[in-house]
């Protein structure tokens, strides 16, 4: 079965990927439009010392959550 010329399955993932994107772009509307939140909050956060995420990740070997 066919559904607008494709197969049911690419069907499916073409509702999926409407659906996710259309999620995506209500979140960025409600959270960053109406509510005014910054995108990167984790940049407000940052001191001069650890002002890069790649320069951390590679310093601390890779972890996130304070061990060595």
């Amino acid at each position: 079965m066919t559904m607008l010329g494709m197969p049911e399955s690419m069907f499916l993932v073409f509702l999926a990927t409407l659906v996710a994107g259309s999620l995506g772009a209500i979140h960025y509307v409600v959270a960053h439009m109406i509510l005014g939140r910054p995108i990167n909050e984790v940049a407000k956060e940052r001191t001069t010392e650890s002002s890069s995420p790649v320069k951390d990740r590679t310093t601390d070997g890779g972890h996130t959550d304070g061990r060595n």
